[in-house]
């Protein structure tokens, strides 16, 4: 396999340092999206340290250390006489870019443990989901920010359907179904998860934005249909259903537990539709064709998070092959967005 070493420096210096900046950078830039330091620092003004850490109540000595740091080893937050740090106008392009902040709440704030314990799990000695386990509340965070990109065109595609009710899977914090109701009037929404602390910040979130009149929202077990039918049905409506990068989470338990869910759906939702979005899994030999800084996403997500979780990611033609056992009809599917994630619309 042809490699592109332009990546990886000049010389074993820029190698093992670039190493250690990315190591730090990584946590940095994780730590002040999720305190708020860079959300303070947002408006481009200058601020002291000391304004900073009271306002937040974060560690004064701490914070400076991070931010002489980052004033130090890259261009997005410049340092002033007294402690006073100001970000620049490019910092705030990248680090508030749904790329930068997508990495730095899932891929280092939800899954750093991977590597904090990657040592003891290569020994057999930990496991993950029984020993150690990944921040669900980033990851949620982090799956807006990824999936994004196709709102616009599943939105659509729900109002050429007619649909009356549109059923978030897995709505989290009801960011896509808010997204989904205020592209389009057409519909109503409900947004579904099995957490009751998820349900209660989407309620928040969905009176934020005044659509208390048409999103409604439930507690339901995706795996089990008939924990919810009866919260959705209703003689005559058209519904469709909606998940972005939440079925895989099955293929755990293999291919046998996405197509039971899926038989168990259309059981109880006969005639509706389903559009699911997922990342269409990258061979090596594909991997190659990628330049080496447009793969490393994809890497990330297919071989670290979704490798040393023992999880699982489908290919378009497995992902075929489980619609064909589940005996539901593909109807389309696109497979042009970002990070090769791919719209699949079912029809049970």
């Amino acid at each position: 396999m042809d490699k592109d070493y332009s990546f990886l420096g000049e010389n074993i210096t820029h190698w093992t340092q670039s190493i250690r900046r990315g190591y730090a950078m990584s946590f940095l830039l994780s730590s002040f999206h999720d305190t708020g330091v860079f959300n303070y620092l947002k408006d481009l003004n200058k601020k002291s340290s000391d304004e900073i850490s009271k306002n937040l109540n974060l560690n004064k000595s701490v914070l400076e250390s991070g931010l002489n740091f980052l004033s130090n080893a890259d261009n997005s937050i410049n340092k002033h006489k007294n402690n006073f740090y100001q970000m620049t106008e490019l910092g705030k392009k990248r680090i508030f870019s749904d790329q930068a902040m997508a990495m730095a709440l899932g891929a280092v704030g939800a899954y750093h443990v991977l590597f904090t314990n990657f040592t003891a799990t290569l020994k057999n000695e930990k496991v993950y989901g029984k020993d150690f386990i990944r921040d669900g509340r980033l990851v949620a965070k982090s799956s807006v920010l990824t999936g994004k990109a196709n709102y616009p065109w599943v939105a659509q595609k729900l109002a050429d359907l007619k649909v009356d009710t549109v059923i978030d899977l897995g709505c989290g914090s009801g960011d896509v179904i808010i997204d989904f109701c205020k592209r389009q009037k057409s519909f109503k929404g409900i947004g579904l998860d099995i957490s009751p602390g998820a349900i209660e910040v989407a309620k928040e979130n969905v009176k934020k934005n005044n659509l208390e009149d048409r999103i409604d929202l439930i507690i339901g077990d995706m795996l089990n249909p008939k924990s919810y039918s009866s919260k959705i049905k209703s003689k005559g409506e058209k519904v469709a259903f909606n998940a972005i990068m939440a079925l895989h989470e099955f293929l755990i338990d293999g291919e046998i537990a996405a197509i039971n869910v899926l038989k168990k759906m259309k059981k109880e939702f006969p005639e509706s539709y389903f559009i699911l979005g997922e990342y269409n899994r990258c061979t090596d030999e594909e991997f190659a064709t990628i330049p080496i800084y447009e793969r490393m996403h994809m890497l990330f997500y297919q071989e670290i998070i979704h490798g040393l979780t023992d999880q699982d990611l489908a290919s378009l033609e497995t992902w075929k092959k489980i619609f064909e056992e589940s005996d539901v009809e593909l109807v389309e599917y696109k497979s042009d967005f970002p990070f090769r994630l791919i719209e699949y619309v079912l029809k049970f």
